[in-house]
């Protein structure tokens, strides 16, 4: 695959905070594996100024993903959202997007998190 992004948008992503949890929304760029870089899924915070201690990206590496699942009625979500799980080896990230695009990302986030081996030509 190219350079560009195989799937853009805004996303949510829960994190902990001391009293709680709070959902925040970054701008989310999906990419798929090239000669010079790892398949992953880029969020990117908005024009304010990153917290003390966070990093303004994060980046999750999807060769580390096991599990892209729709959360259901499991977690509540911000408003007209959908939230779904992306398990890494490292940990449990819970995601919503806007509920008509939930299908979309997680569709594009398992091709290139879980590629189909090549066929044999059996013949």
């Amino acid at each position: 695959m190219g350079d560009g992004a195989v799937k853009q948008g805004f996303l949510y992503l829960q994190q902990q905070q001391t009293f709680g949890k709070k959902w925040r929304r970054f701008g989310a760029s999906l990419y798929g594996e090239s000669d010079c870089a790892l398949a992953r899924l880029e969020l990117q915070e908005g024009p304010e100024k990153p917290r003390r201690g966070e990093a303004a990206r994060k980046v999750i590496r999807l060769s580390d993903c096991l599990r892209v699942a729709e959360a259901g009625g499991e977690a509540s979500s911000p408003r007209d959202t959908s939230a779904f799980f992306l398990e890494t080896k490292e940990r449990l990230y819970l995601l919503a997007a806007p509920a008509a695009e939930r299908g979309d990302w997680v569709q594009a986030i398992c091709l290139l998190a879980f590629p189909l081996p090549p066929t044999r030509n059996l013949l």
